[in-house]
């Protein structure tokens, strides 16, 4: 892998093979399917150093699935403790907890938060989950189409969030509006401008349910203990901060990506729809072939890791979408096979494992049961729009939609 950088751009140690000089959000971006165009990476070393990860920054880039699962799982060696890249576009004053947090304080923090997301908790949840599904659809089910991103995808997962918070509903446009901007803003200076003001509001919100409490989550939070000792403020807004943004950007570009592939398989669809039983199958293979993130690591001591020489604080990404179409882990890593039963990383590894992933899980299940139960013959309109970004998450900025009536 030739470097166009003169070599004093290039760490001494990286080995001029596992570099790799190119602007990896374009480098998704070249084809028209983001997956397939960074599958080619496949064909190169499974950790690779690349120039350009984000607005010029440097990082490790893991790319084999065995890569991937060795940066969630190893904490030893693989430290959650905030990189470059998150620093350049988040306040140093504080974190996202519990996810920059290695152990034993990640675990503590998590433990706050733990009763309000087990299986059990969620299941509480599930009908507010299937009432706003039916609502939103009921909004354009007799147009007989629909801008799924904008007119679905955006907003269910965000306004579950935002109920379970208790926060007021009629403040989603505005909160759909800065999470966008922290996430894919065209620079730094934006998305660090819409964090600030996401930090302004929820501190605000923090201070009022402490003087006037009226919802669960949030007093478990203000009241939460770690070691014996109450949260400290800054403690309490990264839990809040991570909640408000953390699962819905991963959320609405998954459901993105499942519902223009179904859009896309009728046969598929007529099986999920006779066959509901099937849905669970699906959703584990739409979310190992979809992964959308590609969380940070930063390097904890100087290793060799697959055959990569790394220095004690250099950064890392583990892109769970190439860890997903990983031909050495998959076979046909791009055919969507829902009876394949696939064990992989998109909801990370280890004692990270998404904490939402019960929600996210049956969000994406209630969707695509609800879709096919109300519609039939799903497809992407004539002439619709079916746009992407790769900026931090892969999604979908637009798909357009039509149906029949079931």
């Amino acid at each position: 892998m030739a470097s166009l950088q003169s070599p004093a751009e290039i760490p001494p140690h990286v080995p001029p093979e596992l570099v790799w000089d190119h602007d990896f959000v374009a480098y998704l971006a070249e084809l028209d399917d983001p997956y397939r165009a960074g599958a080619r990476l496949h064909d190169g070393p499974p950790v690779i150093w690349t120039t350009n990860a984000s607005f010029g920054m440097p990082s490790w880039i893991f790319v084999s699935n065995d890569a991937v699962q060795e940066g969630f799982a190893n904490a030893r060696k693989f430290s959650s403790l905030r990189g470059p890249l998150t620093a350049a576009v988040m306040n140093p004053a504080w974190k996202l907890l519990p996810v920059e947090a290695d152990a034993p304080q990640h675990q503590q923090y998590r433990q706050v938060l733990r009763p309000f997301f087990t299986p059990e908790a969620m299941e509480r949840r599930f009908g507010q989950v299937q009432q706003l599904t039916d609502s939103l659809i009921d909004g354009f089910i007799e147009r007989g189409s629909c801008e799924f991103i904008g007119e679905f995808a955006a907003i269910l997962p965000n306004a579950i969030v935002v109920a379970m918070l208790g926060m007021p509903r009629e403040m989603l446009g505005q909160f759909l509006e800065w999470e966008d901007t922290a996430i894919h803003g065209t620079s730094h200076a934006e998305q660090l401008a819409a964090g600030i003001a996401i930090h302004d509001y929820l501190a605000g919100y923090i201070d009022q349910q402490t003087r006037k409490p009226t919802n669960d989550l949030m007093q478990a939070i203000i009241k939460g203990r770690i070691n014996d000792r109450a949260l400290t403020e800054a403690e309490k807004l990264g839990l809040v901060y991570l909640l408000f943004v953390a699962g819905l950007d991963t959320v609405f570009a998954s459901m993105g990506w499942i519902m223009k592939h179904l859009a896309t398989d009728r046969e598929l669809q007529d099986r999920l729809r006779n066959n509901p039983q099937d849905i669970p199958a699906a959703v584990e293979e739409f979310t190992r072939a979809f992964g959308v993130s590609a969380p940070s690591r930063i390097v904890a001591e100087d290793i060799t890791f697959q055959g990569a020489p790394m220095k004690k604080g250099e950064h890392i990404l583990l892109p769970t979408y190439l860890a997903g179409r990983d031909p050495r882990a998959f076979p046909d890593p791009h055919v969507i096979d829902i009876d394949r039963k696939p064990r992989h990383v998109t909801f990370g590894l280890g004692p990270h494992v998404c904490l939402g992933i019960h929600l996210a899980k049956r969000e994406l299940r209630i969707m695509i049961e609800t879709f096919l139960a109300r519609m039939n013959a799903i497809r992407i309109a004539p002439g619709g729009r079916c746009a992407f970004h790769t900026s931090n998450t892969i999604g979908l900025d637009c798909l357009d939609l039509a149906w029949d009536p079931a």
